[in-house]
């Protein structure tokens, strides 16, 4: 028995120190080879994923989404090095347009629209706001393929608002390397403890967030939407929404300091208004697709009308510092119905189109 229990300790001994040894090779190779960047990516290079459409519940869009990023992390359907013209957008859910496919979202689009000469880089990103994009635009524009951008595209104010209305103090205190965090996918990890700067550590985590993903995004356009629409219908509306003064504020500041870097580098910085179903008195059939609340777990709702004022407030905050600054602002102007949006302010097909159509154009007509 004692020879027994000496030859397997011996055996898990040799397994241990074998295990070990091929984890670090394997380490080794896998950081010389960069598998898991440690740079600043808004989303992971090189990598695609599908978004599975419930036709039945997501109005105005027929097919599957097949979502990719090039090797600069963006959303793009040409190659970025062939550009004579290299445009970056940025914005949240609305410009990441994740529902909608590859070349039916509106930065595609707009890039057909203005021809092969350009290479529109759609670095768009569910949830973000202007804090996220001032850190976006400070990090895109250092990376060597980037460098000589021409213009950047800004669509924002939505997530603004939201975010103010969920958390006041988050939207205006939350610290930076949090702000990163949900800025980008990928960041430099050289505050992180040890263990975790290991590549094998990274793609564990990754691999894990893959199998959430899986699991978890095939419902959010149907499952989620409907509980929040069901839950909509038993909670509290509010008429009125709180004092936006200190949120708008912040907004203006963002909105300057984004202008002020893209003047030090030279570049064209176009800034789009945020549109949304949202108006007074709106249709019943309409009122039913709503699901923007304000409030942490959904536990009571804004009004559409109230939500409507909002929107105004800081569209016409955008407005009004670009004309101070003499940036262009594109004013979005789309039909409130299922033309253009499949919920508050989600475009579908035909919105995608509409939304490129007066972007192209307002673009065409600064360009020459």
């Amino acid at each position: 028995m004692k020879l027994f229990s000496k030859r397997f300790l011996k055996k898990l001994a040799f397994s241990g120190i074998a295990t070990l040894v091929l984890l670090i090779i394997a380490e080794i190779i896998l950081s010389l080879l960069e598998v898991v960047p440690s740079n600043y990516y808004v989303n992971t290079p090189n990598s695609s994923f599908t978004w599975e459409i419930n036709k039945d519940e997501i109005i105005g869009i027929q097919q599957d989404s097949e979502v990719s990023f090039d090797g600069l992390g963006a959303r793009s359907i040409s190659d970025y090095e062939n550009a004579s013209h290299k445009m970056i957008v940025l914005g949240g859910s609305t410009a990441a347009c994740f529902a909608l496919t590859q070349e039916k979202a509106w930065p595609a689009l707009t890039e057909k629209k203005l021809g092969n000469q350009y290479w529109v880089g759609n670095f768009g990103r569910p949830g973000n706001n202007s804090n996220h994009h001032v850190l976006q635009l400070a990090q895109l524009l250092e990376k060597p393929a980037l460098k000589d951008t021409k213009t950047v595209l800004v669509m924002q104010g939505v997530n603004d608002l939201v975010a103010y209305l969920i958390s006041k103090d988050r939207y205006l205190h939350l610290p930076e390397l949090h702000l990163k965090k949900f800025a980008f996918q990928h960041v430099p990890d050289d505050h992180l403890p040890w263990y975790k700067q290991l590549t094998l550590y990274k793609l564990a985590g990754r691999a894990k967030a893959n199998i959430a993903f899986y699991f978890n995004h095939k419902d959010h356009l149907t499952k989620t939407v409907l509980d929040i629409r069901a839950l909509k219908k038993q909670s509290k509306i509010i008429e009125e929404l709180p004092d936006l003064t200190a949120g708008l504020a912040r907004y203006e500041e963002n909105i300057k300091t984004m202008i002020q870097l893209a003047k030090s580098k030279n570049i064209r910085l176009v800034f789009v208004t945020q549109a949304t179903m949202w108006k007074p008195n709106l249709e019943p059939q309409y009122e039913e697709l709503m699901i923007t609340s304000g409030f942490e777990n959904n536990e009571a709702f804004y009004s559409t009308t109230a939500l409507y004022g909002g929107m105004e407030l800081f569209n016409q905050r955008l407005k009004t510092v670009c004309a101070q600054q003499n940036v262009p602002c594109i004013d979005l102007q789309l039909p409130k119905t299922t033309e253009s949006f499949y919920d508050d302010f989600h475009f579908n097909e035909s919105g995608a189109e509409l939304t490129s159509e007066q972007i192209a154009g307002k673009l065409k007509r600064l360009f020459m």
